[in-house]
């Protein structure tokens, strides 16, 4: 239930007295859960309020509709690091002296849990809540791979582990809201380890609902400033396949691209999902390498298995705004992590915005292969983000809109001479 014309606690009074049990308050998006009958529900529209049916694992009510993209197997080709050498994020780590690791930025990973003594893992972990019924382990063996890539472009972030889908991947938007909505209460509460950015290698249906529980509960994230990153989903290439959170305007949306190492070039994934929205938006946002990675299992600490999906495309593109966020950091006006102002631009005293860099800065950091289209597509969106631009983007001229002065779309030649001194002998 939701309602933009009261306060929580005036929304609390309603639920209740239209007959709603078991409340459960996400105070900092300002939604309420409970059990309630349609009777209770229409009374709750009569007084302008929304409500959207969650369902529930435990109860039963319908099936659970927030499920990792569909899994899907991979050959072991590529390993994350080497990727991250693909993506030239090496180049951005090097912009600082030292690297851009991700050191003091907190990356929130919600979803199925993280194997936390895994060797690629081990000692990152800052905090953890579980959501749901199951042991607090990754049962369904999804998100320590996820985190493992995170880790592979940022080694030194920090991870909140939020276990919000049961050992078999299946949750509710209940939970992950919920998961969402604490993220932004840790901002006032325990700030230390409130989350930068938050990583979503999930998703729903798109019901073109704006009220969508998962969908109010990212916007609230981002107007308090924590970028939101979802995975596009694995059911392309359909049109209109865009997940949900996926669909909402400013979570950024990250489809998959397949690397081809013998052209030194990438190709979207078939399967990665297209847009537009249902509501007519242009997604997704960008693509990042999904395909055959070799990446961290929780079977055991040592544990490593082959997958492909957009949910291990997005961990890329959230380590990669980790270390955006470091980088601003550390090059700016700002006290990080303490001590007298430091950096090469003391004018830099702000992060720009996600809604900011999907409105201006996006296409400016972004490549994609000769053919496709020089806007911002259903397919690729605007492209791939690469690390030499996005370091160029805060070295040359920060926060000033670089989209004029760089190309998004490069020629397969182009593109081979910027990476091949990037992938040499990877292969």
């Amino acid at each position: 239930v939701v309602s933009k014309g009261l306060t929580i606690s005036q929304l609390q009074d309603e639920v209740k007295r239209c007959g709603g049990r078991n409340l459960k308050v996400a105070s900092a998006s300002k939604q309420i859960f409970c059990d309630l009958d349609d009777a209770g529900a229409t009374k709750l529209r009569d007084v302008g309020c929304s409500t959207s049916k969650v369902g529930g694992v435990k109860a039963g009510v319908m099936p659970p509709i927030v499920t990792p993209p569909a899994p899907l197997t991979g050959v072991p080709t590529y390993t994350p690091e080497e990727l991250v050498w693909a993506a030239g994020l090496e180049e951005l780590r090097g912009i600082t002296e030292p690297p851009l690791y991700g050191e003091g930025i907190n990356l929130a990973i919600i979803g199925t849990g993280i194997r936390e003594t895994h060797q690629k893992i081990n000692g990152r972990v800052i905090y953890r809540k579980n959501y749901t019924s199951d042991p607090m382990r990754d049962g369904f063996d999804h998100d320590t791979g996820v985190c493992s890539i995170a880790l592979a472009v940022m080694p030194l972030c920090n991870i909140l582990n939020m276990k919000v889908l049961n050992n078999k991947g299946e949750g509710t938007e209940e939970e992950v809201a919920l998961a969402i909505d604490d993220c932004i209460s840790l901002h006032d509460t325990q700030p230390d380890i409130a989350p930068t950015v938050i990583n979503l290698s999930l998703g729903g249906p798109d019901e073109a609902n704006p009220d969508n529980p998962l969908r109010v509960v990212c916007r609230a994230a981002i107007d308090r400033g924590i970028w939101v990153l979802a995975s596009a989903g694995n059911n392309g290439p359909t049109p209109y396949s865009i997940t949900c959170p996926a669909c909402e305007h400013y979570v950024f949306a990250v489809g998959s691209a397949k690397y081809i190492a013998e052209e030194e070039s990438f190709i979207v994934s078939d399967w990665s999902s297209r847009g537009p929205t249902l509501e007519g938006l242009t997604k997704p946002d960008a693509v990042m390498f999904g395909e055959d990675i070799s990446m961290a299992s929780s079977v055991s600490d040592t544990a490593t298995i082959a997958k492909s999906g957009t949910s291990f495309a997005t961990p890329f593109c959230s380590g990669m705004v980790v270390g955006y966020h470091e980088g601003v950091l550390r090059l700016g006006g700002v006290r990080y992590p303490t001590g007298p102002p430091v950096g090469i631009y003391p004018e830099i005293t702000e992060i720009v915005s996600i809604e900011n860099m999907a409105n201006t800065y996006l296409s400016g950091i972004c490549i994609k292969p000769a053919g496709a289209s020089r806007a911002k597509d259903y397919d690729y969106g605007c492209g791939l983000p690469f690390g030499p631009l996005v370091a160029q983007a805060l070295t040359v001229r920060p926060l000033v809109d670089i989209s004029a002065l760089l190309t998004p779309v490069i020629g397969i030649a182009m593109l081979g001479m910027i990476m091949a001194p990037m992938i040499k002998g990877l292969r």
